[in-house]
């Protein structure tokens, strides 16, 4: 009886108060979810898993050669063009996920799901071992309420059946918004501000990186030298976004 009921319930407020596409506003069909097909088709794809050398492995290529420490990077890619013309329905989705008056951390699921049906048949995702998010600082995580980067995970963990891990890599410092940074800033501004609680727990791992968006490398760079003392560790990067200039 109470199955009943709330089925019913749920179908007077879908008629009372409709889902709509985050994106256009228009009355998403019962198998969309959050964002409506037509916007999502929309989104200016990188196609970064079909090139080799794309731009997420030369902007870290470049960003790895002047550091001194030995790390074993294996591939990178994004999704999505952020800051193009082409990308402005993307980018508008993160922004509204992110700072909207009702931030909607769905959008991120959704998106993740998406990019990881599309590259699932690629091999960008094989013999990955674990899906690590960039963390928020604790204080930064309960003023938003979410880590987007996180929904980002459950997305292509979801997908790919690999574990997400959301305990060992850690943001010690609370360091400013990257979008107020000025670009040659960034990089000091990441600087140790993340660190790895029981490293050994990754020895011999594969790793991927997640964020929603990568713009200079700073913040993934300073995570992926987190991982330089850890034998056998691997690590590979992946993002929703790339704001390329």
């Amino acid at each position: 009886m109470r199955d009943i009921f709330s089925i019913c319930w749920h179908a007077i407020l879908e008629v009372l108060f409709p889902s709509c596409c985050a994106s256009c506003g228009h009355k998403l069909l019962q198998e969309e979810q959050t964002v409506c097909s037509s916007c999502l088709s929309l989104i200016a794809r990188t196609e970064h898993t079909i090139h080799s050398d794309n731009g997420i492995d030369m902007l870290f290529a470049e960003l790895l050669q002047g550091e001194p420490i030995k790390v074993r990077y294996e591939r990178g890619a994004a999704f999505a063009f952020y800051n193009s013309e082409r990308g402005k329905i993307f980018r508008s989705l993160i922004e509204r996920g992110k700072f909207g008056l009702q931030p909607n951390p769905e959008i991120f699921y959704v998106l993740g799901k998406l990019a990881a049906q599309e590259y699932i048949d690629s091999d960008f995702f094989d013999d990955i071992d674990l899906i690590v998010p960039v963390p928020l600082h604790t204080r930064r995580l309960r003023e938003r309420g979410f880590n987007q980067s996180e929904w980002i995970c459950k997305a292509l963990s979801d997908v790919l059946h690999v574990p997400m891990d959301v305990e060992h890599l850690v943001r010690i410092k609370n360091n400013p918004h990257q979008s107020r940074e000025v670009f040659k800033n960034r990089g000091k501004n990441v600087s140790d501000v993340f660190a790895i609680y029981h490293p050994e727990e990754w020895k011999g791992k594969h790793i991927l990186l997640v964020d929603d968006v990568i713009t200079s490398g700073s913040t993934i760079l300073s995570c992926i030298k987190q991982t330089s003392p850890i034998r056998g560790c691997r690590v590979s990067v992946f993002a929703l976004g790339w704001a390329h200039n």
